[in-house]
């Protein structure tokens, strides 16, 4: 039994080292622990707060007080006396600036919300440019690392011929040079490759450890161009900046007409007198007191600051409102950008494809040649530059067709 049991354990830690992380699961990381995104909805929780706090304004308030005065002395008025207070309160009429103030606060909360969708939409779409970026890297890697094995063995081969008299010793010295730099570039990606995994991890909020596998993106993908131009202004920032001018307009209006118009308030008053810390009261002939009070207030001149905090909040609102025109043009701008990133991607992909296969077939033809001794180990070499260059423009061919979707899918929200 324990022998079955240990044969199964390599087994098991295998099975675990084999789990692979594809790009759905890392958004749905990224949604759970990155440190930008869960701030923004604190950030929402705030304006859901500030319009219960906004509310407040409209309901009546109630605060009790109790003082109780010990003295040494029982000499005229000194003697130890205490009264308990509970004072209704409510506002009347506070100048509608209440009522904008709340309108202003739900508009917030509103652009708040949308906002928090624009950071979930922004945070999926660079997550995919993050996930991809490293597949990319990875890519690079075994691209640059098949150049170096090649040029490692060309430099074997030409070894060989060196010591047969066969080849100059500056044509063994290039080779030899190509090698080391080819080792160069390797360790180069190598270097990238850290860095864009260290990158994934950071907008996965650290949720990622090195046994993760990176799954790579379905080749059979289709790229169908399912997109419609009008939808790009139902942007969540477009929303938000709409709800913000809205929000703008209600705190101009609280102003203008706050400090306008009266306000009128009534407390409703209840105390209870007593000549000790109990409110006994035997011995005084009032021992409570009620009373109600009209209090109304009216801003007639404040050195003109009212005003100008009207004109100051008009300025903001057109601010905005610019600040809208100009968002539409760029969401417009990034609109064709992206169509056209698009188009190009999957040219380039189906272009990329047959040039790989031409020199995949160039390098053989070479390799044959140089194997015969009717190739120089110059043209070895260039025939292993172009399969290199185009390896590498067949990966990114290939992965920026995705990202040109995902481009397109962060524009349109989709």
């Amino acid at each position: 039994m324990n022998k079955k049991i240990l044969k199964l354990l390599p087994l098991t830690f295998l099975g675990a080292n084999l789990y692979a992380l594809d790009i759905n699961e890392a958004i749905n990381k990224a949604l759970t622990n990155n440190n930008s995104y869960i701030k923004q909805q604190y950030i929402y929780d705030e304006a859901k707060a500030n319009v219960t706090k906004s509310q407040a304004g409209f309901l009546p308030k109630l605060n009790t007080s109790y003082t109780y005065n010990a003295n040494k002395y029982d000499i005229g008025e000194g003697k130890d006396n205490a009264n308990a207070s509970a004072i209704l309160s409510y506002n009347l009429f506070s100048g509608l600036s209440d009522y904008y103030g709340l309108e202003a606060a739900k508009k917030n909360k509103f652009a708040s919300k949308y906002s928090l969708e624009a950071a979930r939409y922004d945070l999926i779409y660079e997550v995919k440019v993050k996930y991809i970026n490293y597949l990319k890297s990875l890519k690079n890697i075994e691209t640059l690392e098949n150049a170096y094995k090649l040029l490692q063995k060309q430099y074997k081969d030409s070894e060989n011929r060196f010591d047969q008299g066969l080849l100059a010793k500056n044509d063994l010295l290039q080779v030899n040079a190509q090698m080391l730099q080819a080792k160069q570039n390797l360790a180069r990606a190598k270097a990238s490759s850290k860095t864009a995994w260290y990158s994934l991890k950071n907008i996965l909020g650290g949720n990622l450890s090195k046994e993760e596998k990176i799954e790579d993106l379905k080749r059979d993908t289709a790229f169908i161009f399912d997109y419609k131009e009008e939808e790009i202004f139902s942007r969540s920032e477009i929303k938000a900046l709409k709800e913000t001018i809205e929000a703008l307009l209600n705190q101009r209006n609280a102003n203008a007409y706050g400090t306008a118009l009266p306000s009128v308030s009534l407390d409703l008053a209840h105390t209870k007198y007593g000549q000790d810390a109990s409110l006994n009261s035997d011995e005084l002939a009032f021992d409570e007191q009620s009373r109600a009070t009209v209090n109304v207030k009216w801003n007639l001149y404040n050195g003109g600051a009212d005003k100008a905090q009207t004109i100051i909040l008009r300025k903001k609102s057109l601010q905005a409102k610019e600040e809208l025109e100009e968002l539409k043009l760029n969401v417009k701008l990034q609109y064709e950008n992206a169509v056209e990133d698009f188009n190009v991607s999957k040219l380039n992909y189906e272009t990329a494809k047959i040039s790989l296969e031409q020199s995949k077939e160039n390098y053989k033809i070479v390799n044959n040649r140089f194997n015969e001794g009717l190739s120089t180990s110059t043209d070895l070499i260039n025939a292993n530059f172009l399969l290199t260059q185009a390896k590498q423009s067949f990966d990114d061919a290939f992965y920026d067709r995705f990202l040109a979707k995902a481009s397109l899918d962060r524009i349109l929200e989709k």
